[in-house]
């Protein structure tokens, strides 16, 4: 059966001793963990995303105490634009997230490619100098690199993220098939984004989104980013309520043999992030698709 998660930079601020209480009360075991969520180690940091300078040891016996399950890591670096202009360093940290998925036990790193290639169309060769040693390193250590589709990058089309991982070309490169991300794209996310994609879909996000109408979308906290393809601003909201069929995408899921996590990731504030990740956690239960 699948597993619910909790993207911990849902409440990027928050360390784990108040993230771990705080999926407890909700009823979720698996965690998409991310640097930013975890305490410095004394070492140079690199990126607030970056894993090299946190205490792994720490975070991993907190976790472990709990009860709980590092499911996988999520890596910002591609978000950050004082790591990604040096392709090096991001190179070099990206490894070094790879060797802590490795030290948690977690099998999937969910990454980003935002700021290093912002156009429509993928820049495959300079991907290589950016992912091939952490891929190497992920090969090595039964890891899988897993590119999140992002609505403002050119990973925003199923076609151009089909390409990419096609250039890359390993069982250990895939995608977080993110269906709203490609909403926000102005593409259809399900079923045609599904069916592209589905045998290299490693990891799934779970959010939902609509176009933004004043009148019907009244709470600005929930206010995202414009469409990327046509006029008109994502409003996004729970899993259950938006536009993208976040019912079969869930089930198709399940069909086709996928037991790994879906991750919630509510784009809103904190206070409205709790409450639906306490709504979401109800609706995708009722499914009888997941684990208790």
């Amino acid at each position: 059966m699948m597993k619910i998660g909790l993207n911990t930079n849902t409440f990027p601020s928050e360390a784990l001793d108040v993230l771990i209480p705080m999926a407890k009360d909700f009823g979720i075991r698996y965690l998409e963990l991310w640097g930013s969520n975890l305490e410095p180690n004394g070492k140079p940091s690199a990126s607030i995303y970056g894993f090299s300078d946190k205490d792994l040891e720490k975070a991993k016996k907190q976790v472990e105490d709990a009860g709980l399950v590092i499911g996988s890591l999520s890596s910002g670096l591609g978000l950050d634009p004082g790591i990604t202009c040096d392709p090096e360093a991001f190179s070099k940290e990206l490894v070094a997230t790879v060797e802590a998925a490795h030290f948690f036990g977690a099998k999937v790193i969910n990454h980003y490619a935002d700021k290093i290639h912002p156009g429509t169309t993928p820049e495959l060769e300079k991907l290589h100098k950016y992912f091939d040693a952490a891929l190497a390193k992920a090969e090595e250590l039964g890891i899988v690199l897993a590119l999140e589709n992002e609505a403002g990058d050119a990973g925003r089309t199923p076609e151009n993220m089909l390409s990419i991982i096609k250039e890359f070309n390993s069982p250990n490169f895939k995608t977080n098939y993110d269906a709203t991300n490609y909403y926000h794209a102005s593409c259809e996310a399900f079923p045609y984004a599904y069916e592209l994609l589905k045998d290299e879909i490693a990891y799934v996000h779970i959010k939902n989104g609509r176009l933004y109408r004043p009148r019907f979308c009244n709470d600005t906290r929930w206010f995202g980013g414009a469409m990327t393809m046509e006029p008109g601003t994502i409003y996004y909201c729970e899993a259950k309520d938006g536009a993208v069929n976040i019912d079969g995408v869930v089930h198709r899921l399940a069909e086709d043999g996928y037991d790994f996590m879906c991750t919630l990731e509510p784009h809103t504030t904190r206070e409205n992030a709790i409450k639906a990740i306490r709504n979401e956690v109800k609706y995708l239960r009722t499914m009888g698709l997941f684990e208790d």
